[in-house]
């Protein structure tokens, strides 16, 4: 311990000598910088603005983990009803859901937990101006399960990985909506 507490005075020292030292050139001597010239400065740099295919490749991921997370809050009572559902789903997307929660509220049956999405961007239809995006998945419905509204599980099928894939659009109003997906049995991921 005493040897770092040496070397650090030692350099502390060293650090104060340099800064107090006084310089050996007079401005205008040789080897004496008087001012920054400006055509020597690094140029800042800005960054570039994102590209509109990133754009609607970030808006449509996070449309399609938004349905998800829409479904899952508004399968914990299974209302259909829910407004909430429609904020990220629509067309054949948003009917499935509907079907869905209103099937299980029908058989008295709410479900717990969230899915965990690992969603991938699978193709775009333009690099210029996207307008459809399809995603790939392989979510994990391990701790998303249904249960009787007593508090028994629903059935015996565990959750797991699944593969899913979406069809995600632009929609006039400029946001971005899941307008189709498919869910494979468990294991296909």
């Amino acid at each position: 311990m005493q040897h770092f507490k040496g070397t650090a005075t030692a350099v502390a020292t060293l650090i104060v000598a340099a800064c107090g030292a006084a310089p050996t050139n007079q401005p205008g001597e040789p080897g004496m910088q008087t001012g920054v010239d400006a055509s020597n400065a690094p140029e800042a740099s800005t960054p570039a603005p994102p590209r509109p295919v990133d754009i609607a490749r970030q808006k449509a991921t996070e449309a399609y983990v938004g349905m998800w997370r829409d479904m899952a809050a508004a399968a914990t009572t299974s209302d259909w009803q829910s407004p909430t559902i429609a904020r990220h789903a629509t067309g054949d997307a948003l009917g499935v859901i509907t079907r869905s929660l209103r099937t299980d509220h029908t058989d008295g049956v709410v479900t717990r937990g969230e899915p965990v999405n690992h969603p991938h961007v699978s193709t775009v239809d333009s690099t210029e101006t996207p307008a459809l995006i399809m995603i790939t998945d392989c979510g994990d419905s391990t701790h998303w399960l249904k249960y009787r509204l007593d508090g028994e599980p629903f059935d015996d099928t565990p959750g797991g990985r699944r593969s899913i894939t979406a069809e995600v659009k632009l929609q006039s109003d400029g946001s971005w909506k899941v307008t189709r997906f498919a869910v494979q049995e468990v294991g296909t991921c």
